[in-house]
């Protein structure tokens, strides 16, 4: 009877479906699907944006093009336009357009080279444009400092990226003469990539090396015999750049030397400080140099030893380290580590960490945080250098291979 009258053993039930979870290639869908509108959204703010904004320094370009194009001097009496004689002619072009449809071009034609240099960057570690990595990257450097800032000034340098990139492809290609003649093309029209010659002294390319080199010398020697002012760049521009540009662009001066006029340094602890710093840098390249992934690192290595030891940096000048930045999914990376990634926020955010209404000294600290952060960067990268490289589980060192259509035996 008590059986009988005994309640009957509920029975578990589920309320809730359980999906099976989801494979890889779902997964990769999925996350295709949610960051691409975001990526593509953030890459169409940034281009109206600065589409519409004042590109300070493309007014100065244009107007140097413009004065070039209608026959007078390239070189103002203020001295503002400060590239080479051939950078001139390239921009003559512009200066012959209403200068919003300059910006229009300059900024479209800027972004298109910096998804250009994304996409063959990361096709150089293996990473091809169908991955959900692409539109990550995309996404995050949409929303970085330096991006932002050199679009919205109206700036080429996402076009010396491009450039960089391609010469960084054509060395692992082991197509040193083409690398060599593209590398001295860019610097007669503007320097900036001029550490990468460094570079290729560090790399053992003397073929790249001489190809620059006479690339370099021949463009800048017609840029020179054709501008009428050609005596203005010996006489003032190169002076002025050795010295460290304009005393009221200080305050935007991210370099070592910067930070030393800033915070009242001695002039000998600025001078040891950016020859410790470029000494660093060029040692960690030198550990580097043997790798078959050598380029992607030593490059991106000297250009930051470069950025901290010049009379003169712009924070904006950071997106040259994208090339070192995509290396992270290699077991070998320099920059697998969170010191590194630190540092990689501090000279990369838009986050506008310095405030006026603190004292003059910690506002001063924070206004030099891509400052901080490449140093960050450098001491990780260092630190890394210094380790053995990582195994494979077996005792054994892990081979560093690149993918077949990038290499030559050499």
């Amino acid at each position: 009877m008590r059986t009988l009258l005994a309640p009957p053993t509920p029975r578990s039930v589920s309320w809730t479906r359980h999906d099976p979870p989801l494979g890889p290639a779902a997964r990769t869908r999925l996350a295709r699907a949610v960051l691409w509108p975001l990526a593509i959204g953030s890459l169409l703010h940034i281009a109206v944006r600065s589409s519409v904004g004042t590109a300070s320094d493309l007014t100065i370009l244009w107007r140097g093009g413009a004065s070039l194009a209608a026959g007078g001097p390239l070189y103002d009496s203020r001295l503002e336009f400060i590239y080479p004689p051939l950078a001139g002619w390239l921009l003559a072009p512009l200066g012959l357009l209403p200068f919003q449809d300059a910006v229009v071009v300059v900024v479209l034609g800027g972004l298109a080279a910096a998804v250009a240099a994304v996409v063959l960057l990361l096709r150089l570690v293996g990473i091809r444009a169908g991955s959900p990595v692409l539109p990550a990257v995309l996404l995050l450097l949409a929303e970085s400092r330096p991006l932002i800032g050199l679009l919205a000034q109206g700036n080429i340098d996402t076009v010396l990226l491009l450039a960089e990139a391609g010469v960084i492809a054509l060395l692992l290609a082991r197509r040193d003469l083409p690398a060599g003649a593209l590398l001295g093309a860019v610097c007669a029209v503007k320097p900036t990539l001029a550490p990468v010659v460094l570079a290729l002294l560090v790399l053992g390319r003397g073929r790249a090396l001489l190809a620059a080199a006479v690339t370099a010398v021949a463009l800048t020697a017609v840029g020179l015999l054709t501008v009428p002012d050609r005596s203005v760049f010996f006489t003032g521009v190169l002076p002025l750049l050795a010295n460290g540009n304009r005393d009221r662009l200080a305050p935007y001066n991210r370099s070592l030397h910067g930070a030393a006029i800033e915070l009242g340094w001695p002039v000998a602890l600025d001078v040891g400080l950016r020859l410790a710093a470029f000494g660093l840098a060029c040692w960690v390249a030198w550990r580097r140099r043997d790798g078959a992934m050598a380029p992607l690192e030593v490059v991106p290595l000297l250009m930051l030893g470069t950025l901290l030891a010049s009379s003169f940096s712009w924070a904006n000048y950071s997106i040259y380290l994208l090339p070192l930045l995509v290396t992270v999914g290699r077991r070998d990376s320099l920059v697998r580590s969170w010191p590194a990634w630190a540092g990689v926020y501090m000279f990369a955010t838009t986050n506008a960490w310095h405030l006026k209404e603190v004292e003059v000294l910690t506002d001063t600290l924070l206004r030099l945080l891509p400052l901080w952060g490449w140093l960050l960067l450098l001491v990780s990268c260092a630190v890394a250098a210094h380790r053995p490289p990582p195994d494979d589980g077996d005792g054994e060192p892990t081979a560093v291979s690149v993918r077949p259509g990038w290499s030559r035996s050499r």
